[in-house]
């Protein structure tokens, strides 16, 4: 059975009411190697898509923006995004797309998804351009058996995400709110109707490379006098780390896996994971409260930037969601704080002396314990100490300033 590579590129935009006024990309197309990719089909609405196939033996295409000459960066001051098996280059209005020919130890099936954008005066247009990969290799190379009929098959995508603070971005970072669907292997969605795929597998299991927790997506309960069928088509999370996430969705039956699709989603540091410094909001802070369904150890409640005397700054505060006793929250506190800097940033260091960096420290109650920074943000690991009226409780919690 031959097996294929979607490539489908998506207009969307952050923040729609500021990019319907906008000139939407427009894209044609040229296949340098039509033996080994070839176009599928096209859309012709509001959010046109593109969709190709490849036969993993590696190609070259190039998309070309029809109404703007200048393509942006794809992050900060980068035109080229590599991920080892696929490279996107911006040359202008240009898209270039190489795909490399498969090797043996290549994962049979890939995923990866890319936003580049333009501008349009004052304002931004963006492109979703979201490729995967099925490599059909010689003898057995994964759980799918030879005869699983096509409408047993299914895949993952991302839908949307939504960055921390409604800030515009085009990339996607650790501590926005990211949102998965899973489709047919047309790509076609039901948010309603149960999926006729799910009838072949006891369930389906979403998981992700380096992260210790599963969420079953799909699930059949079978028992002498029914038959009961439970799915969520879409689901969200937020990540606690920036990089590329490999996650997987794989269809169990008989404790087996039967068939298996993988995603890749990179997601992009701003200032500070996916926080950035600029617009300050005094009058309406939202603060959120930041999960992980594949890494439930650890909740953080995040505040919006606020100001001190005009002076920025945010908290992001473990989150006590297990609702552990208090002696057991503390050093869980303190371990969740650690966790996250290591994932993000590194160990740190002792705090001793940095407080004076800071403008927007409480004037008592806290000891400075340990210091991180980058290129454009200080953080600092804060002791809260209980107080004698027992009104603030002993905690830990990520204090964040810009340089």
């Amino acid at each position: 059975m031959p097996f294929m590579v979607l490539v489908c590129l998506l207009l969307t935009a952050c923040d729609k009411d500021d990019v319907l006024p906008a000139r939407p990309m427009e894209w044609s197309y040229e296949i340098i190697t039509p033996a080994n990719v070839q176009f599928l089909k096209s859309t012709t609405d509001v959010s046109p898509s593109y969709f190709f196939e490849t036969n993993g033996k590696g190609g070259d295409m190039v998309m070309t923006c029809e109404n703007y000459d200048v393509l942006n960066p794809i992050s900060e001051d980068s035109y080229v995004y590599d991920c080892g098996w696929a490279t996107l280059k911006i040359e202008g209005n240009q898209v270039k797309i190489h795909f490399a020919p498969s090797t043996p130890d290549d994962v049979a099936l890939t995923h990866e998804e890319i936003q580049i954008s333009a501008n349009d005066g004052d304002r931004k247009v963006y492109t979703l351009i979201g490729f995967s990969r099925v490599i059909n290799e010689e003898g057995p190379t994964d759980p799918q058996p030879e005869g699983l009929p096509e409408e047993a098959k299914f895949k993952m995508i991302m839908s949307e995400y939504t960055p921390f603070m409604k800030i515009e971005s085009p990339l996607p970072a650790p501590l926005d709110l990211i949102t998965f669907r899973i489709t047919d292997i047309n790509g076609e969605y039901s948010p309603i109707d149960i999926p006729e795929f799910t009838h072949y597998y006891d369930s389906i299991v979403w998981s992700a490379d380096d992260f210790p927790h599963t969420f079953k997506v799909a699930e059949n309960k079978v028992s002498a006098e029914s038959t009961e069928t439970h799915i969520t088509t879409q689901w969200s999370s937020h990540f606690f780390k920036s990089g590329t996430v490999k996650s997987h969705l794989k269809g169990y039956r008989d404790g087996k896996v039967e068939y298996e699709t993988s995603h890749r989603i990179t997601l992009y540091d701003r200032d500070f994971l996916g926080l950035e410094w600029g617009a300050i909001n005094l009058q309406k802070p939202t603060n959120l409260t930041a999960y992980c369904l594949l890494d439930r150890n650890y909740e953080y409640k995040l505040y919006d930037i606020v100001a001190k005397g005009y002076n920025p700054y945010s908290r992001f505060v473990p989150v006590n969601h297990k609702l552990l006793p208090d002696a057991d929250f503390l050093p869980t506190t303190k371990k969740a704080v650690m966790i996250l800097m290591e994932n993000s940033i590194g160990t740190g260091e002792n705090a001793n002396g940095k407080e004076s960096l800071f403008k927007c420290l409480p004037e008592k109650g806290v000891v400075a314990e340990r210091y991180w920074e980058n290129e454009t943000t200080r953080m600092l690991m804060l002791h809260r100490l209980p107080d004698e009226e027992g009104l603030a409780e002993e905690s830990y919690y990520l204090h964040i300033e810009p340089k």
